[in-house]
């Protein structure tokens, strides 16, 4: 496979998880804002900022109206959820005679319908019924991309894309929620972790490992530890793992064994974490240490497979 094409494969599907991501926060904050009081849902929306931009990122403005617009669809605003979609549909463009047919179409109709949405018309009607759609669109994607797609070397490199995507994204949200800034911050009430747990799809699948008692260290062990739940970190790491076993199998040892060194080191940290350790007043530092290592995943994966020059393959 040439490394142009993977590159634009593995960018697609971290944008597209990124878009998911944005559209579930967005979609969770503006479902839950009849049942916070103002207090509660102003410092629930500045954990959802925080997520989406960084904290020393992200705009000061606590209304309500004017954040859907920037997060939702501000094409300038580079953590938007419409920019997302445009990084993934120019990086799939790229690469049309690798994916099929279904998945461009399906991406390109999701971006179109909603380029020319603004605040004005996404205030006017049940905000929230656009983002549920967009991750009714984006959930779509994935089944056909499974279904018309095969499952060879440029399949691997977009699931290695999302599941570093996922386990970083999902990292940062957690430690908004468990590191030293939240401890810093009001403490978190009972609808904040509903909200942390439905803005990673985990509700229902929590409720069935803890039943509905809901506690933050359950929600800490469950996100990071839980090995069959899709949005868990360990669960990310696995998959993220076993797609670079896949990738570039002609790629001489040498070249692959950085990557899988540093993947089987963040999948051994992630495997044997004990939260009772971690929520003593490690979570940050290993939160931390998560992100770190997707980060150097990351570089690996382009010095072996992308980026590399002609003297590195003689």
């Amino acid at each position: 496979m040439l490394s142009r094409v993977a590159e634009n494969l593995y960018w697609m599907s971290r944008y597209l998880e990124r878009a998911e991501h944005t559209a579930r926060l967005l979609t969770v904050k503006l479902e839950s804002m009849l049942d916070q009081s103002p207090e509660d849902g102003e410092a629930s929306w500045r954990r959802a900022v925080d997520a989406l931009f960084g904290a020393e990122f992200a705009p000061t403005s606590p209304d309500v109206a004017s954040l859907t617009q920037t997060l939702g669809f501000d094409l300038d605003n580079p953590s938007s959820l419409i920019s997302s979609l445009r990084g993934a549909r120019d990086n799939a463009r790229q690469v049309r005679e690798q994916i099929s047919t279904e998945m461009w179409s399906h991406l390109n109709q999701m971006y179109l319908q909603l380029a020319p949405v603004n605040l004005k018309t996404s205030w006017s009607d049940q905000p929230a019924h656009i983002f549920r759609e967009t991750l009714d669109n984006l959930h779509m994607f994935e089944g056909i991309a499974f279904s018309t797609m095969r499952h060879g070397e440029g399949w691997h490199f977009i699931q290695l894309g999302r599941y570093i995507e996922r386990a970083q994204l999902i990292s940062f949200l957690l430690d908004l929620h468990f590191g030293a800034d939240a401890r810093a911050r009001p403490p978190a009430k009972y609808p904040d972790w509903l909200g942390l747990l439905r803005s990673c799809t985990a509700f229902e699948a929590y409720c069935k490992v803890y039943t509905a008692n809901i506690q933050p260290n359950r929600v800490a062990e469950f996100l990071l530890f839980d090995a069959e739940f899709p949005h868990s970190i360990r669960f990310a790491v696995e998959r993220m793992d076993e797609a670079l076993t896949r990738v570039a199998p002609g790629a001489p040892p040498h070249r692959r064994a950085e990557c899988n060194r540093l993947a089987g080191r963040l999948r051994a940290n992630v495997d044997f974490g004990q939260i009772d350790e971690l929520m003593a007043g490690t979570i940050d530092g290993f939160l931390a240490g998560v992100t770190r290592q997707c980060e150097q995943i990351n570089d690996a994966v382009y010095a072996a497979y992308i980026e590399y020059d002609a003297e590195t393959v003689v």
